[in-house]
């Protein structure tokens, strides 16, 4: 057996290549997965500040509604609106 042709500087080399490319490909597949869970806890963070927002909208404009102030009003500072026969109406000439 002629075993002066092979080159096993060559042979050695491809072999260290595979290995790491193998581990490179290990590596990205890693950082993938956990750039998807990163993705997915993002996404429902934006689901849940987007319902927050929502509820907020709902209610600035209950707030500025006036029947919100005007139940705040009647809870808290114990007001009422007074007897319409006692209400004096006056005009500006």
């Amino acid at each position: 057996m002629k075993t002066e042709g092979i080159n096993y500087k060559w042979i050695f080399f491809w072999y260290i290549m595979l290995c790491v490319s193998g581990f490179y490909e290990v590596n990205l597949h890693f950082n993938k997965r956990n750039l998807f869970q990163e993705y997915q806890i993002i996404i429902s963070e934006t689901e849940k500040l987007e319902m927050e927002w929502r509820e907020l909208q709902l209610d600035y404009s209950e707030f500025t509604s006036g029947k919100k102030i005007g139940l705040i009003a009647e809870e808290e500072a114990n007001m009422s609106l007074p007897d319409s026969k006692k209400i004096n109406v006056l005009k500006k000439k």
